[in-house]
């Protein structure tokens, strides 16, 4: 017992040098066009704070250090949701007049500024990606809600129809295949046999598979 307290203190100065040695992220909030919406707007810079440190952890690739200077602007108008280029996020100011709660897609979008990918391609991935973490991780939905289109390859369609095909995958078949198809990804090196190397599946092996893991659900759906 007369050890503990040293033990600690040796713990807590470990602790604090590594939380000093981190860069800090910084977010710069831009609602000049919409000041109403600047309270959500505190309330998206604080998610983007929290959660930064907790999707790179998650999406990590050796020797990479995702942005940690990100822009959020809100911007006046009626069209679209919410886009990033490269580490400004822009939200559509009617979407969240519409759905205030909706602080998921500021997550969504922090993903891709950390994602970081040379090219988008293949789109339906890299939108899946983000979703999973939104959806799946973020939000904690369960794997029942999330809808499969009915074709073969649906997992093309992206954003929530992969995002239920990665947690699956993650859960039930390859945990930890996300990240290293994040890592192929951004290093411009992603090939679709990268499922059946580490799966010993095919892609459309994997999704006919998880396809039929969901037959006992009414959530098949063809318009996403």
């Amino acid at each position: 017992m007369q050890f503990i307290p040293f033990v600690f203190i040796i713990l807590f100065c470990i602790t604090n040098t590594i939380l000093a040695q981190s860069p800090e992220v910084k977010v710069e909030l831009d609602t000049a066009e919409v000041p109403h919406l600047h309270q959500w707007g505190e309330q998206a810079q604080e998610l983007i704070l929290k959660w930064h440190p907790r999707l790179s952890n998650l999406l990590p690739t050796k020797g990479f250090e995702p942005p940690r200077s990100i822009v959020l602007k809100i911007e006046n108008t009626e069209r679209g949701i919410a886009a990033t280029t490269g580490a400004k996020i822009t939200v559509s100011s009617h979407w969240i007049e519409k759905h205030p709660q909706d602080f998921g897609l500021v997550l969504h979008e922090l993903v891709h500024v950390i994602q970081t990918y040379p090219s988008v391609d293949p789109w339906g991935l890299t939108e899946g990606i983000a979703d999973y973490l939104r959806w799946g991780i973020h939000e904690g939905q369960a794997q029942a809600k999330f809808p499969i289109p009915q074709e073969a390859g649906g997992y093309r369609k992206g954003y929530q129809a992969a995002a239920g095909f990665l947690l699956w995958i993650e859960s039930d078949i390859d945990p930890g295949l996300v990240k290293k198809l994040n890592t192929a990804m951004r290093k411009g090196k992603y090939q679709e046999s990268i499922f059946e190397a580490e799966s010993g599946k095919t892609l459309d092996e994997l999704w006919k598979g998880y396809r039929n893991s969901r037959t006992d659900i009414n959530m098949i759906d063809s318009e996403m």
